[in-house]
């Protein structure tokens, strides 16, 4: 099950060129990554979570224009002992595609300053949300 929101596309978004700025993507993949992240608790006591991001890959397809509108679409596709990957679709509202993504989270205890076990609840929940990798373009 595939997990998304539809955000604004604001003024400040736009840059010098007429287009969405390159790293404003990102931004629009943390607040579907912290929504998502809401929806299955992993965000208490304010913005406190449980994880840490270890990286982030954003591949561009078209420049968004003229949209006001946009959805994200992102959905888990590596659950692994300490780490997970989520993967991102940024999309109209014709469905034209304008980006895909991955971000990798890592379990963290911020007490101890250490990546930790994810727990089997977060698992499970994880595995409600899985589905198929996103195949990047092949560089170099």
């Amino acid at each position: 099950m595939k997990f998304s929101i539809d955000l604004p596309v604001q003024f400040r978004d736009i840059d010098v060129m007429g287009h969405v700025n390159h790293a404003t993507y990102l931004q629009y993949m943390e607040t579907a990554r912290v929504e998502l992240a809401r929806s299955l608790g992993q965000v208490r006591k304010g913005f406190r979570s449980s994880f840490i991001l270890a990286s982030a890959r954003c591949e561009f397809k078209k420049p968004i224009t003229d949209e006001r509108r946009i959805t994200v679409t992102v959905w888990v596709s590596r659950i692994g002992d300490r780490s997970w990957d989520l993967d991102y679709s940024i999309h109209g509202p014709r469905r034209i595609e304008y980006a895909v993504g991955r971000t990798t989270q890592v379990a963290y205890d911020y007490k101890t300053r250490s990546a930790v076990q994810i727990s089997r609840k977060l698992k499970r929940e994880l595995a409600k949300h899985l589905g198929t990798p996103i195949k990047f373009r092949k560089t170099g």
